[in-house]
């Protein structure tokens, strides 16, 4: 719960910061808070999920005798707890959606809803578990559960992680062919060539393309560049294009 905590209150505060203006510094605004809350979300989702299955794995073979009932109210608590993270969430999520709406859900968003529901899942698995153990004793309950609670936690988290870790490391963004971008600007009519194409992501939803395209005919330029930029609008929604129009390249 405490680790819960911790993650929306960094979601939060990353939303307010994306609300910020850009500065002369800071020239593409703080989007980038978002994906590094996103980022300590996910490592702190994954070294939590090791814990757990440790755990889980160790009490298998050694099933200690918990208080099933304690457990159980605590359990009740967390879930309480956990929905109304889920109310706050959603309205911020709601406010920041409006603002900056982007056609995928923003990793911060993802991660934030991840810890609400593992943790709102593992609240309803402590419940059950403490009934199970008060009326039966069978005391393996906890074990199971909590390794199968690391085992749904890991593999989302995992895939948060690298989309995460793609977009700080500057790389084409998921769903985006590079080879297909870069056809489909080659195939405009009057387009020679094409050199130095980069495609990176400024945070989810909003991809951004530099390139530098050759042409014969210097007259035709702002015809060219204004196909090519609805291709990359229209076609695999990328909208902040920056791109130099060329006469000549020895390549």
């Amino acid at each position: 719960m405490l680790t819960d905590i911790g993650g929306l209150t960094l979601s939060l505060l990353a939303i307010s910061f994306t609300q910020r203006k850009p500065t002369p510094q800071r020239t593409y605004g703080f989007y980038r808070m978002e994906i590094l809350a996103s980022l300590a979300n996910s490592v702190a989702l994954i070294i939590l999920s090791i814990y757990i299955f440790y755990e889980g794995y160790r009490h298998l073979f050694e099933p200690p005798e918990i208080q099933s009932m304690p457990m159980t109210i605590i359990g009740v608590v967390g879930l309480a707890v956990n929905l109304f993270s889920i109310k706050t969430l959603g309205v911020h999520s709601h406010a920041h959606d409006e603002q900056e709406p982007h056609e995928e859900e923003n990793l911060n968003i993802r991660g934030a809803r991840l810890e609400v529901l593992s943790d709102t899942i593992g609240a309803i698995g402590v419940i059950v578990t403490g009934v199970v153990m008060f009326t039966t004793k069978f005391y393996l309950a906890d074990a199971i559960f909590s390794i199968g609670l690391a085992i749904f936690i890991v593999p989302r988290t995992w895939t948060l992680l690298r989309k995460s870790i793609n977009i700080l490391m500057e790389g084409v963004p998921v769903g985006i062919g590079y080879e297909d971008v870069k056809n489909a600007i080659l195939e405009v009519r009057g387009v020679t060539g094409l050199f130095d194409l980069h495609i990176w992501s400024i945070t989810t939803g909003m991809n951004a393309p530099s390139a530098h395209v050759v042409i014969m005919d210097q007259s035709k330029g702002q015809a060219i560049l204004k196909e090519i930029t609805g291709i990359l609008d229209n076609k695999f929604r990328i909208t902040r294009s920056t791109i130099q129009i060329e006469t000549y390249h020895e390549q």
